[in-house]
């Protein structure tokens, strides 16, 4: 049995445990009064010792709603010994001095002394850990966004091989037929040239959308060119001005004549514009209703150095519960398989690589507004051209020989028809192994090579590679013709050899400009 004199040293040791304590230490009496509360607990709380003691432990920390199972616990647990919450660690709400309520970890034990009943309360604040948790939710998300961008961007190269190769032929040869017509006078005879340009136009942009996620999965900086962007805005919506039309949707356009030209990369941002335009019709249609309309602004802050694009709909908006997520990849509130939930999350990483931004905001008429700040670089307005190189017109017949490879045979008979109207004299095979025969046979003789990366039958880098060991000479004259640099193959060997390179889906000009340099050289 202790004596009076050690027993006042417990008593100090024990009070000394609690004051010091990191977790809140509330005891309450049988009556649920506050006996102790410690100075954690006037931490979480922002109550002082003094003013809660002998109060009521409910009307001070329990919210309201809880307040009655708390009470009848109590009386129960008094009344029978049975209790649901003595010795469990539970997690509940608690209420502050200020109405506010907080996530806490409780433990509850009965500590009564002698005749008199009381209960200790360990409390410990849950807000920063439960910030913690919330953080790595959202770094793991974050992480699996990261993931699901690259598989789609593995996915994209696949895609982008298949696409390039039949849009290379639709280009080519759609270009080639206007040009037969034109040399045989026929101007539009039943509109077949009017036909060409529209199908040219098409082919055009479809390669411009692939070349536009290609760069997204590169994740490399946008090629800038001096552009006009009310020009790009202006092609934008007469390409979808049939559908706006047909849905009964007005567009309204607000620029100034003396906008500046500025540096910018016209495809992404054309990519861009597009996908917000596509985003307000949808909305638009989606709601119904009369006097439907898209308003699109661009204006100049040369003061800020700024230049904003917006596009405004009067449609019903965007709620605030999804706003945070709008631009995350994959989220979509569209019905299933009428969007992937990828077109925000890639426009606003392309207006990212321009050193811009890209949000969301109001519209006037209370629909969505999305606005687009690029940096203001002015760029010399008699530079801005958006049209591709033309071909070098009346070129005398060089008589140089060429090698094509490629294992699409309407490829290679497009590139050798290309080469042919340039006064190249064409050997065409499918295949690295065949090359190297035709190579062989002709003692190297050949003036440039065009060669595909991907093939079954000896692959463009192998060819290089014995190029290297047979035809050193030769091997400075080859360039390559492909739709899949994305490929970790392509990329690896474009980076090993530095060997030229053209991007399907290409052009008659493009591949006369790209033969130019290849034999610039000899």
């Amino acid at each position: 049995m202790n004596t009076p004199s050690e027993f006042r040293e417990l008593e100090a040791y024990h009070a000394a445990v609690v004051r010091r304590a990191l977790d809140g230490i509330v005891v309450i009496d049988g009556d649920g009064l506050v006996v102790d509360f410690n100075p954690a607990a006037e931490a979480i709380f922002g109550y002082a010792r003094d003013a809660v003691i002998g109060e009521p432990i409910a009307e001070l920390i329990i919210p309201p709603e809880h307040r009655a199972a708390h009470e009848q616990g109590l009386s129960r647990y008094l009344a029978t010994g049975a209790g649901n919450v003595l010795g469990k660690r539970l997690e509940l709400p608690a209420m502050l001095a200020t109405g506010e309520l907080i996530p806490i970890e409780l433990t509850i034990t009965d500590v009564t002394l002698g005749g008199r009943r009381l209960f200790a309360a360990h409390i410990r604040d849950q807000r920063a850990a439960r910030r913690a948790e919330a953080e790595i939710r959202e770094q793991r998300n974050a992480l699996h966004q990261k993931e699901k961008l690259a598989a789609l961007g593995s996915l994209l190269a696949g895609v982008a091989h298949e696409l390039n190769n039949p849009l290379s032929i639709i280009t080519g040869q759609v270009l080639m037929m206007r040009e037969a017509m034109e040399e045989r006078a026929v101007t539009d005879w039943n509109g077949l040239v009017r036909r060409c340009e529209r199908i040219s136009t098409a082919a055009d942009r479809c390669a411009r959308i692939v070349r536009s996620f290609l760069d997204m999965a590169r994740q490399r900086e946008a090629e800038r060119t001096p552009t006009r962007l009310e020009t790009v805005v202006e092609e934008a919506v007469e390409l979808l001005g049939y559908t706006m039309g047909a849905a009964g949707i007005t567009v309204e356009r607000r620029w100034a004549d003396d906008l500046p030209v500025l540096s910018l990369d016209s495809s992404q941002i054309h990519q861009v514009v597009l996908n917000l335009l596509v985003n307000a019709q949808q909305a638009l249609e989606q709601a119904g209703g009369e006097n439907r309309k898209i308003t699109v602004g661009v204006e100049a802050d040369r003061d800020k150095g700024m230049v904003s694009l917006t596009i405004d709909d009067n449609g019903p908006g965007v709620p605030e519960a999804i706003r945070s997520r709008i631009f995350d990849p994959f989220f979509t509130t569209k019905p299933q398989g009428a969007g992937t939930g990828i077109g925000l999350a890639v426009s606003k990483g392309l207006v990212e690589a321009h050193g811009g931004s890209l949000t969301l905001g109001d519209a006037p008429d209370g629909g969505a507004r999305f606005v687009i700040r690029l940096p203001y670089e002015p760029a010399a307005a008699s530079e801005a051209e958006t049209a591709r190189p033309a071909a070098k017109a009346d070129r005398p017949a060089p008589s140089r020989h060429l090698l094509v490879v490629d294992d699409d045979v309407a490829i290679a008979e497009l590139v050798a028809e290309i080469a042919g109207r340039l006064g190249y004299a064409v050997t065409v095979t499918h295949g690295g192994n065949e090359a190297r025969g035709k190579i062989a046979a002709r003692d190297g003789k050949f003036d440039a090579i065009l060669c595909d990366i991907r093939m079954p039958s000896g692959d463009g880098p192998g060819l290089y590679d014995w190029l290297c060991e047979h035809h050193p000479v030769l091997a400075g004259r080859i360039g390559f013709v492909t739709g899949d640099t994305l490929g970790p193959l392509a990329g690896r060997f474009l980076a090993r050899s530095g060997c030229p390179m053209i991007e399907k889906p290409f052009t008659p000009g493009d591949i006369a400009a790209f033969l130019d340099d290849l034999t610039a050289t000899r």
